[in-house]
């Protein structure tokens, strides 16, 4: 007997109590959470770039803090009567929004006027104008390089209105206050009449993005949890055995939820999949110690016995695989990212938290009358025959299936090379939405919604207004102009284009602030970039900062910068911690089987059954056009998490099983009736939850439900049938090349290598 197994037949009032101790103060933990979807802290790494993300920002403000507001003309052009109008009253109504630091729009660009004063592009309103002075206005607002193509479209029908957000902004509970008002300041029918006004642009597209994605989450979470608790009725057919069978992995996915706001961790994209991490860890060990139990009960023992002996049992192969799964979320602490970082140490801890709870709450409420009912039920009539007779079939055919299995992993993995990794801001939004329709205005319109800054520095015996300054910012124009993705740069070559040389060094430096600082000795170029995508942005900001470079004077400096820029980047190098991660985790994986069971062989057949589904699943994404994103990178971790948790229980059942005069292939039949029916119930019921997802209107949730289900049926398949398969072919490739009947002068055993007898001997 176990110590485990020891302590909970003597001292359940302990575990009760600790259970509930726990319970209450996770749910302490609950109340701290805090919703993260600042997108700086879910990149935020310890390189440069974000620093000069910061200075510029303090310099000549940030992008990030930009809501732009697009308008369009019911009519066919903005320059009505009622649309000037109109706009002037949206230009009044958002001024007044608190925390609206100012509105840029093509009012408040100048133009030179006839005896040298500056005179707005577009007059107020404040008299009437008939059709010949809006014409004029029109033509002059097309031909102004601060305003065509900028603030105005090509059809002059649409214009932007840039609302600059304070420094506060950078709280998300601020912004999202922001933006309500902002809303409700567009909400008017005098507004309606003449224009269709949309919200989009950063602290925009972010809070809809984050809002989208933790509503589905929650909704769909409780979607996936009714249908494991109606399958498992279906399955038992009473509510008891569903009480059991159902109540520790949620109560486990609680823990993972609290230990999230104790340690002060937000929920982000990533931290937000922790709880449902900790959920299909839980079912697998739950639907374990269920199915053990419920023999145990049919065979005659009393609920007690039966709920202690699958401690000792059971518990000790969920412990391993618990163990197991965090050391490989684990390895994401040495990520560069601190994000990536921050949920392998609370994805570590999740699967802990989520074996504790099983292996604890279980028990406890198979060993009391809610377990009187667990002999009862449907599942051997078909999960357990499922099971079986695929497990037959793999071990009767073990010499095609094993090289089957082995050209098929290889062949995934190589198409798997040609997996790219990409993200976009509109795969984060529910289709159809109006933030989703606005970004697709805006790449249409005016060359996107994302900012792209370059930063000039010149040495301190060049003035800001020295003819140098001027030309270096058009060579860097030019080099942006290059590109289709990236339009309209704005600079301070740009204004002084619509001025004289005269009036131009009558200006002040203050009157440049957007452009330059003469101080600083900089000067910044903006821009707008589509959403393309991640790695066609990594690619094509590579090719830009060589040419920069070639640009530079000497004693210069030229860099691109902006969040779009970091965004790429680090989305990429997010990616790249993610995958590294996961190869190591399967290593990992391999090495603390080898140890467990005693045998280097076993650390070798197991990396095979739990690597075909990632290959395969990798061939997938590659096969249906997708690329690697975030989202899809988790669905790897959840499918080798699977994976792992149905190789440990069968290896731990056929070393029950496995004995002198019982061959292999009798010992892995014996541990597949008894841990089959688990592995086939426990991949029904996170398939179905999974599926659910697909109903998701935001793309990379619902590409994350189809791909979850996917490697779920996947790893199911592959323990039901590849694993048994392997197990028999090396323990027989292991005999013949070690004994022959020609040496002994008898049958072979098994050699001490062989991974039987090494699981035998664990």
């Amino acid at each position: 007997m176990s110590l485990w197994q020891r302590l909970f037949t003597n001292h359940r009032r302990f575990f009760v109590l600790g259970s509930i101790a726990i319970t209450l103060v996770s749910l302490v933990g609950m109340s701290r959470l805090r919703i993260d979807d600042d997108l700086r802290s879910l990149l935020r790494d310890r390189d440069a770039d974000f620093r000069m993300v910061d200075e510029i920002a303090r310099e000549f403000g940030s992008p990030e803090h930009e809501v732009i507001i697009f308008a369009s003309a019911q009519s066919e052009t903005l320059f009505t009567p009622d649309a000037i109008a109109a706009l002037h009253l949206l230009l009044a109504r958002l001024e007044r929004v608190d925390d609206v630091e100012r509105v840029h729009s093509m009012f408040s660009v100048r133009r030179l006027g006839r005896v040298g004063i500056l005179l707005p592009v577009v007059p107020n309103a404040d008299r009437d104008l008939d059709t010949d002075d809006l014409q004029s206005i029109r033509s002059r607002a097309m031909n102004h390089p601060l305003v065509a193509g900028k603030l105005l479209s090509a059809d002059s029908r649409h214009t932007l209105l840039l609302v600059r957000l304070t420094d506060d902004a950078h709280d998300p509970k601020v912004a999202r206050r922001i933006l309500a008002d902002i809303h409700t300041a567009l909400d008017s029918e005098n507004l309606r009449s003449a224009l269709t006004l949309e919200v989009t642009g950063l602290p925009s597209l972010r809070a809809e993005a984050s809002i989208a994605l933790f509503r589905d989450i929650m909704v769909f979470n409780v979607v996936g949890i009714v249908l494991a608790i109606a399958f498992s009725y279906w399955t038992a057919r009473r509510w008891s055995a569903v009480i059991v069978a159902c109540t520790p992995p949620m109560v486990g996915a609680l823990w993972a939820t609290g230990l999230l706001g104790l340690l002060g961790v937000g929920v982000n994209m990533l931290t937000a999949v922790v709880p449902t991490l900790a959920l299909v860890v839980g079912t697998c060990d739950s639907v374990h110690f269920i199915e053990d139990v419920r023999r145990r009960v049919r065979r005659g023992n009393d609920t007690l016995t039966a709920s202690s002996a699958a401690v000792g049992r059971v518990g000790i192969a969920c412990g391993l695989t618990s163990l197991v799964t965090a050391v490989g979320f684990a390895s994401l602490a040495f990520a560069r990212i601190d994000a990536v970082r921050s949920f392998g140490i609370v994805s570590a801890l999740g699967a802990l938290a989520s074996f504790a709870a099983v292996s604890t709450i279980t028990p406890l409420l198979a060993s009391t009358r809610l377990g009187n009912t667990l002999h009862l039920g449907i599942s051997p009539r078909f999960a357990t025959q499922m099971a079986t007779r695929l497990g037959n079939f793999s071990i009767h055919h073990e010499r095609r299936i094993v090289p089957i299995g082995i050209v098929a992993t290889l062949g995934c993995v190589c198409v798997s090379l040609f997996l790219e990794a990409d993200n976009r801001i509109r795969d984060s939004l529910p289709r159809g939405t109006p933030a989703s329709v606005a970004l697709e205005h805006m790449d249409d319109s005016f060359g996107g919604a994302m900012g792209l800054d370059v930063l000039v520095r010149w040495p301190a015996s060049v003035a800001w207004s020295d003819p140098m300054v001027l030309e270096t910012l058009e060579k860097v124009h030019l080099t942006l102009n290059d590109y289709k993705e990236i339009s309209h740069p704005l600079s301070l070559a740009t204004f002084s284009g619509t001025l004289s040389q005269s009036s131009l060094q009558r200006l002040q430096p203050d009157q440049l602030g957007d452009f330059v600082d003469p101080q600083g000795r900089t000067a910044i170029v903006r821009s707008r970039v589509t959403d393309c995508g991640s790695m066609r942005m990594d690619i094509m900001f590579g090719e830009i900062e060589k040419s920069l470079t070639t640009l530079a004077p000497a004693g210069w400096t030229i860099d691109l910068a902006g969040m779009t820029v970091v965004s790429a980047r680090n989305i990429r190098q997010l990616m790249l911690d993610l995958s590294s991660s996961l190869t190591i985790e399967v290593f990992v994986i391999g090495i603390i089987l080898a140890v467990a069971f005693r045998s280097p062989l076993i650390g070798i057949i197991s990396l095979l059954p739990n690597m075909f589904p990632l290959a395969a699943l990798a061939a997938v994404l590659v096969a249906t056009g997708r690329t690697l994103e975030p989202a899809n990178i988790i669905v790897f971790n959840v499918c080798l998490g699977l994976s792992v948790d149905d190789t440990v229980h069968l290896l731990s059942s056929m070393n029950h099983h496995r004995r002198p005069g019982i061959s292999t292939g009798t010992a892995v039949r014996r541990a597949l009736y008894d841990t089959g029916s688990a592995v086939v119930l426990g991949g029904l019921v996170l398939t179905a939850g999974f599926a659910t997802v697909l109903a998701s209107r935001v793309p990379s949730l619902s590409g994350f439900g189809l791909l979850a289900a996917t490697a779920v049926m996947a790893a199911t398949v592959s323990e039901l049938m590849l694993l048994p398969a392997i197990l028999v072919w090396a323990d027989r490739v292991c005999e013949s090349r070690i004994f022959s009947k020609s040496q002994t002068g008898s049958k072979p055993y098994p050699c001490n290598n062989s991974p039987v007898n090494s699981v035998n001997r664990a």
